[in-house]
């Protein structure tokens, strides 16, 4: 099966990426002995570029006969192409609508959730502010982002089940607004994705709250039926079920599944 994915040194070569609008689909194909090799064409979501930028150095380096060649984009484009057939062997989304049509009608085997990014409670990493948890939201100034966006939708939706009401005082139509409302001062809170409060650095921190924790967005890996390359596929998803690949994972904000 190879060595190990995590021994040795990244390689300088860093994997082929290509823009949602781009398309251009690689020749795939394993090596004729059945050991990993050739080229693993890989969908992914645009929030795990840096995650993946990281990791697929560290796979090729433990199977040298193989190449990752990833393409960015969101989720609803991605899933329409490969729905329309496009040589593709293996789908990370955290849309879960569109990992769920992929992988009824696509999907090898059963999609690997890899992590997941709850909505967390955002306040200033200095300012004390008299918010421990989302009990501690009504009546305060909450930002919030706009109803139409993920992080919009998530956010009421874990308000909802935490049986908390929030009257926001800014909606914001992103998370790095919305955020930004914190920063000035003129929010005392703001609900965001844990990954968006990591992005924007130590001035923040990120409160969790279990009732987010338990509705959180899931990134998932499906292999893909449409893919010619199935033996370096199948490696690459295990792979990123890896310790380390939790490592990077969690550096970047993302909880284990």
């Amino acid at each position: 099966s190879g060595p190990s994915p995590s021994a040795g040194p990244a390689p300088a070569a860093t994997p082929t990426t290509a823009g949602h609008g781009d398309h251009r689909h690689h020749a795939a194909g394993a090596a004729q002995s059945g050991a990993p090799g050739g080229t693993v064409v890989v969908h992914a979501a645009d929030e795990l570029r840096a995650t993946l930028t990281q990791l697929v150095p560290h796979f090729e380096a433990g199977f040298p006969g193989v190449r990752v060649a990833v393409e960015y984009g969101p989720a609803a484009g991605h899933a329409g192409h490969i729905r329309a057939g496009a040589p593709v062997d293996v789908f990370v989304s955290a849309d879960a609508a569109a990992a769920a049509q992929v992988a009824a009608e696509h999907a090898r085997g059963a999609p690997a959730v890899l992590a997941r990014n709850p909505i967390v409670i955002a306040v200033p990493g200095a300012t004390a502010t008299g918010i421990a948890g989302v009990a501690d939201l009504p009546g305060m100034r909450v930002a919030l982002c706009a109803e139409a966006t993920p992080c919009g939708r998530s956010s009421r939706a874990a308000l909802a089940a935490a049986a908390v009401d929030v009257r926001p005082v800014a909606v914001e139509p992103d998370a790095a607004a919305t955020l930004n409302r914190v920063r000035a001062g003129v929010a005392d809170a703001a609900l965001v994705y844990r990954t968006d409060v990591v992005t924007a650095g130590a001035e923040l921190r990120a409160i969790d709250f279990s009732h987010a924790a338990r509705i959180a967005d899931e990134y998932t890996a499906v292999k893909i039926t449409t893919g010619a390359n199935t033996v370096g596929a199948d490696p690459f998803v295990t792979f990123l079920g890896s310790a380390l690949a939790r490592h990077i994972f969690a550096d970047a904000g993302l909880a284990p599944p």
